[in-house]
């Protein structure tokens, strides 16, 4: 059976890089992020690395996934807004101090039930989810009427990867956010939330200029995610770091078979030998969540083995007879190939792919 290896030293390694960059002061400001199953690499496997790293905050998308790691982190917040259609999951989720609600409007601050702990979602210019800066005070006083318990105020910079002022201007307005915030906890006596705004290549950008605001406009919060994973995908002149892809996807062979020159492979016959070879069949495809292999395409195995299109839904033609292959190491090429980044690829990996730990 396919399955996908997680190193757990180069999970350290990268934990290492990160803190190394943000400096040791900044220990307890990194939370990592976990929705979308760990980006593919499984949930509860990279929770528990992160727990043994002493990561203390962490970021998933639903209840679901908020529940099934409820035991490991101090701080969790739940990132998008479907909490409301699984009244258990909801439920159970309400009675886990650790666990906070992110809210992006103000009708869903209206149907929030009391003593809800949520972390208000502010758009600062990325223009996809939060509420306008305008609307904060009407937020506040819903806040109050319905007596949720404000944990956080965040926002989300859409430009760490790119060169151009518009990092920088959204920098400056979630400042002015906090500065509003901070008025209106004064006015309606609440206390001071915490604040996050940037991800991994923001937070690696940013870290000098957040450290020299006054303490209590600094971000209380680092949500780094591709990062723990081994990948940035900025321009390496804007930050380098020395990170390792922590997974690796293998396979096992199906069926050998020795074929001749100008034979050919799989559905349509897409790929035509152009000399006597081994051709191997191996256990995993798109229907794995690995994106489809196509006409035209040269991906070839972390050995250097071709793998030749088109790819099947639960299975791939390789060349070669090894019992075990690894399809992919560092998954780079395959974002390429596909004009896609890594992310997607890894997100799209069925989370029934087994795990293995090394």
């Amino acid at each position: 059976m396919a399955y996908l290896q997680i190193n757990s030293h180069h999970f350290l390694h990268n934990y290492r890089a990160i803190l190394q960059a943000l400096g040791a002061h900044n220990a307890s400001k990194i939370g990592i992020v976990l929705k979308d199953n760990a980006y593919g690499h499984g949930l509860k496997e990279i929770a528990q690395l992160a727990k043994e790293a002493g990561i203390t905050t962490c970021f998933v998308k639903n209840t679901k996934e908020a529940l099934e790691i409820a035991m490991m982190f101090q701080h969790i917040t739940i990132l998008y807004p479907q909490s409301l259609e699984d009244t258990e999951a909801l439920q159970e989720c309400l009675k886990r101090k650790n666990i906070y609600f992110c809210l992006s409007s103000l009708e869903a601050l209206r149907l929030y039930p009391k003593g809800a702990r949520i972390e208000l979602e502010v758009n600062s210019g990325m223009n996809r989810n939060g509420i306008q800066p305008q609307s904060l005070k009407e937020a506040f006083e819903v806040i109050c009427q319905k007596g949720l318990e404000l944990v956080g105020v965040f926002s989300h910079n859409g430009f760490g990867d790119d060169f151009g002022s518009e990092f920088y201007a959204q920098n400056h307005e979630f400042l002015e956010i906090k500065r509003a915030v901070l008025k209106l906890c004064c006015h309606y006596d609440l206390a001071k939330p915490r604040f996050h705004f940037l991800s991994s290549s923001g937070s690696l950008r940013a870290v000098k200029y957040n450290d020299s605001l006054p303490l209590e406009l600094q971000d209380n919060l680092f949500r780094i995610g591709i990062a723990f994973y081994g990948y940035l995908c900025q321009d390496s002149r804007l930050c380098r770091l020395d990170l390792k892809p922590i997974a690796s996807l293998w396979a096992k062979k199906i069926s050998t078979y020795l074929l001749k020159k100008g034979s050919k492979i799989g559905y349509s016959g897409t790929s035509e030998l152009e000399e006597d070879m081994l051709i191997s069949s191996y256990d995993v495809g798109y229907g794995d969540g690995l994106f489809r292999v196509r006409e035209g395409m040269e991906l070839r195995t972390k050995e250097g083995l071709r793998i030749y299109p088109r790819a099947s839904m639960d299975c791939l033609s390789i060349q070669g007879d090894s019992e075990e292959l690894c399809i992919f190491e560092d998954v780079r090429a395959w974002a390429e190939a596909f004009g896609t980044i890594p992310y997607e690829i890894l997100a799209h990996l069925h989370a029934t792919i087994p795990k293995k730990i090394v």
